[in-house]
């Protein structure tokens, strides 16, 4: 953690004076171990898994061209696997091949939990992110 006191209500300020950032997180419950040391020595809560695949979400749709057919498939059933869990519904017929794609892709996620689906997601639209831009 960078040097600096706690004050009221757990905000925080350099030793010395200085503005006011932000709530210290060990004063409301959540460990050190979730903040990280940034550049200027301030101590800055990382951002949760949650929020992570929530701002993944958002930025894979600002990208610069579309993921081909199969980058878009596994996108979908890390998506859906992430959100709901297991599988739950019946595959659909055989002349519904766009519903069919879509739910064998979140099929082959079938067994892996949200919070993997959801790190398999961050890291899969990042790559996209590397591979197209935004």
């Amino acid at each position: 953690m960078g040097a600096g006191r706690a004050w009221g209500r757990g905000q925080w300020e350099p030793e010395g004076g200085g503005s006011l950032l932000f709530k210290e997180r060990r004063e409301v419950g959540v460990p050190a171990t979730e903040c990280q040391e940034c550049a200027n020595g301030w101590s800055v809560p990382t951002m949760s898994l949650q929020a992570n695949f929530n701002k993944a979400a958002e930025d894979v749709r600002k990208l610069k061209k579309r993921p081909d057919d199969e980058e878009l498939k596994e996108l979908y059933g890390l998506y859906k696997q992430s959100l709901h869990g297991d599988i739950n519904t019946e595959c659909p017929g055989v002349l519904d091949l766009k519903g069919k794609a879509k739910w064998e892709a979140w099929n082959l996620r079938k067994g892996l939990s949200k919070e993997d689906a959801m790190t398999a997601y961050i890291s899969k639209v990042k790559e996209l992110i590397e591979k197209y831009g935004i």
